[in-house]
């Protein structure tokens, strides 16, 4: 384990030699080819100026020529910066710049794919230098070399130097495998995306120990539908080289395109996230050209339930579906399952932790916590980052013992199996009560019409949190008949308030549930209904009280004509408004006290018009009969409905309604309102 990446190339090169190590739509190369290429890759990086430490961009989608220079990168004592290639311009400039990196190695993303030269800009924002902004396929495929590589047993180019060969040997000796060499953007499905440092000797230790409980099980060529900047889809290709397999790379993750290759190579291993394996059996040449030929599905990054695992294995009848647990902090796999499992149990659990690792369940009150409880997961270990890029050692998720603290819940059953019980952000806090999303989740998915289950928690004025339920189904739900259902399963306070029903979750470039977005989309949903239910009573967005020894008008009424035009009431109108709030005000001192008395004024947003409340002490005055002033018969002349009442201390009330203007969206008000 302790061998940085180009020992390790040189090590696949010299075990599986001519044997063919990637494919890519119409090419494929050896193990040998891929170790000369990269070679050359990294030669050419040298004379282009690209040192030791040196931080290098690396954008695109996975191809040959993308790995090629990863490798190349890597074998010169670089950093590869793994860039998400659908990320925009603007975020890949920023996380660049963020990291400092000085270099840019430039394949298909989403930027490129619309204008190379868009993408080249993007590099320059980052304030790195045109002589440092490479094509891949130039820079991966160098002087043509893989067009040239006919011979399986390929040798340097002739345009290869012995001294140059010599330089990068030299070079090569003297990184040291525990050096940062790789940064990996977290994928900030629910936070800010953080820069992972990696080393070599956390990613290949991180490989080695996966191996050991997978090799058995991989046999074949593989299909690698993971995207490469990530440490999921780096480690597992890696595994599958370790085993001496062909990995054909997908480069556009589609179940269609997915189908095919598989069809095609025939490749008995299947590597990609649970969400894609679920659209592939919805595909209608699913049992003609996938079936016959996956014997392993190995999944990660996002978790199916148990129900769905068992509604997988049964769609993949010829496979077994080998579930993990990692994050990329961990380069990135922690516990992985044993394809010698039965399913009943490899379905409730993310499998023992690889050997090599500590892995612990913490509590803060408690400490480390025994076989049953539920805790958070902690890790020690080889494979562990060097920290995020950036942050101060106090600011790292390190305990004083060396400890990464993962975020994470779960448990050890007697067996030494982990189960995955959430993250500790996730846990839902309602009436102080902690409940567990996966509990529900598993809950929901034992019924046969629901595919998809998330939930999550939403603020609420009383409980706290309140319990909501997102879910994709197949076919119409009651949710009276579901909320029956789930309470012979669950407590009374675990059932969701809301089932919020989608066509498809979210998904972000990984293919992982994008929870940040789903989330938002909830929350909006959840205050629709909130503010559908207060707009029945009316919507109170502005309360004042007049005091009865200033009795101050002028501000009030301003504060009352802007108002009004900011919700889109012409400026004539406003003025309208503001006079009968002045009247108002000017009547109930005027006429209406025996006594001083403190006066409220509220503007409440009802579903159909604006209304102006007036509650004072005073005695109780009808504007509208016939003895009423002057001022009570401006103001009933402007307005557009008028009532009085009392309130429940029996204080006398009085409503000023204005019909809102053609077009006002009260409810898209009021989210905007609400969220601001």
């Amino acid at each position: 384990m302790d061998m940085n990446f180009y020992d390790f190339l040189k090590q696949l090169a010299d075990e599986q030699g001519e044997k063919p190590a990637l494919t890519c739509g119409t090419k494929t190369i050896s193990f040998r080819q891929l170790d000369v290429a990269s070679d050359v890759c990294a030669m050419n990086l040298m004379s282009r100026g690209i040192k030791k430490g040196d931080k290098v961009v690396l954008w695109g989608v996975s191809t040959i020529e993308w790995v090629i220079s990863f490798y190349g990168i890597l074998k010169l004592g670089g950093v590869a910066v793994l860039m998400n290639y659908g990320l925009k311009g603007e975020e890949v400039s920023d996380l660049a710049h963020m990291v400092e990196s000085s270099s840019f190695v430039i394949g298909g993303n989403l930027v490129s794919a619309s204008d190379p030269e868009e993408a080249v800009k993007v590099a320059a924002a980052a304030g790195v230098a045109q002589d440092r902004i490479f094509s891949e396929a130039e820079l991966g495929n160098p002087a043509g070399l893989l067009k040239n590589l006919k011979d399986p047993a390929a040798e340097y180019p002739d345009s290869v130097t012995q001294e140059s060969i010599d330089e990068l040997t030299a070079t090569a000796k003297n990184i040291d495998p525990k050096q940062t060499q790789i940064i990996i953007y977290t994928s900030g499905t629910t936070s800010k995306p953080k820069g992972v440092q990696l080393s070599s000797y956390s990613v290949i230790s991180d490989i080695d120990m996966t191996f050991e409980r997978l090799s058995k099980c991989i046999s074949g060529p593989s299909c690698l539908a993971l995207p490469l900047f990530h440490s999921y889809g780096l480690t597992v290709m890696g595994i599958f080289f370790k085993c001496g397999q062909n990995v054909v790379l997908v480069p556009d993750i589609k179940p269609d395109i997915i189908s095919s290759l598989i069809s095609v190579y025939k490749t008995s291993v299947l590597a990609t996230v649970g969400a894609v394996y679920g659209m592939l059996t919805q595909l209608p040449d699913f049992g003609d050209k996938v079936v016959p030929f996956i014997e392993t599905c190995i999944t990660g990054g996002g978790f199916t339930t148990p129900v769905d695992m068992m509604r997988l294995e049964k769609a993949f009848i010829n496979a077994k579906i080998i579930c993990g647990y990692g994050m990329t902090e961990c380069s990135p796999v922690i516990s992985v399952q044993s394809p010698d499992e039965p399913l009943e149990e490899r379905a409730f659990s993310v499998g023992a932790p690889i050997k090599g690792l500590d892995v612990k369940l913490w509590s803060e009150t408690e400490g480390i916590l025994k076989t049953g409880e539920i805790g958070e997961i902690i890790v020690k270990g080889p494979n562990l980052m060097n920290g995020y890029f950036g942050f101060a050692d106090e600011d790292q998720p390190f305990d004083e013992d060396g400890y990464l603290h993962t975020g994470d819940l779960g448990m050890f059953d007697e067996k030494g199996v982990l189960h995955f019980a959430g993250r500790v952000k996730d846990m839902i806090i309602r009436s102080g009560e902690n409940i567990s999303p996966v509990d529900i989740e598993q809950a929901l998915m034992e019924e046969d019409n629901i595919r998809e289950a998330k939930v999550m928690g939403a603020p609420h004025p009383i409980w706290g949190e309140s319990v909501e339920a997102c879910i994709t189904v197949s076919g119409d739900i009651d949710e009276d008949t579901l909320r029956t259902r789930l309470r012979t399963k669950l407590s009374s306070y675990k059932i969701p308030s809301h089932f919020f029903v989608y066509d498809a979750f979210p998904l972000n470039t990984n293919g992982k549930l994008d929870q940040r977005s789903l989330k938002a989309d909830m929350l909006t949903r959840v205050r629709e209904i909130a503010l559908a239910d207060s707009l029945n009573e009316g919507f109170t967005v502005i309360r004042l009280n007049l005091q009865n020894k200033i009795y101050n008008i002028v501000p009030v009424c301003s504060m009352v004509q802007e108002f009004s035009q900011q919700i889109g009431f012409e400026p004539r109108q406003a003025e309208r408004i503001r006079l009968s709030v002045e009247e108002m005000i000017t009547d109930r001192i005027n006429n209406a006290y025996d006594k001083d008395g403190d006066m409220t004024v509220e503007i409440s947003l009802m579903p159909q018009w604006m209304r102006l409340k007036f509650t004072d002490v005073g005695r109780e005055y009808r504007l509208d009969s016939p003895e009423a002033s002057v001022s009570a018969k401006i103001i009933v002349a402007n307005v557009d409905a008028y009532s009085s009442g009392k309130n429940e201390t029996g204080d006398a009330s009085y409503m000023l309604d204005y019909n809102y203007v053609e077009g006002f969206d009260v409810k898209k008000y009021l989210m905007h309102h609400n969220e601001a």
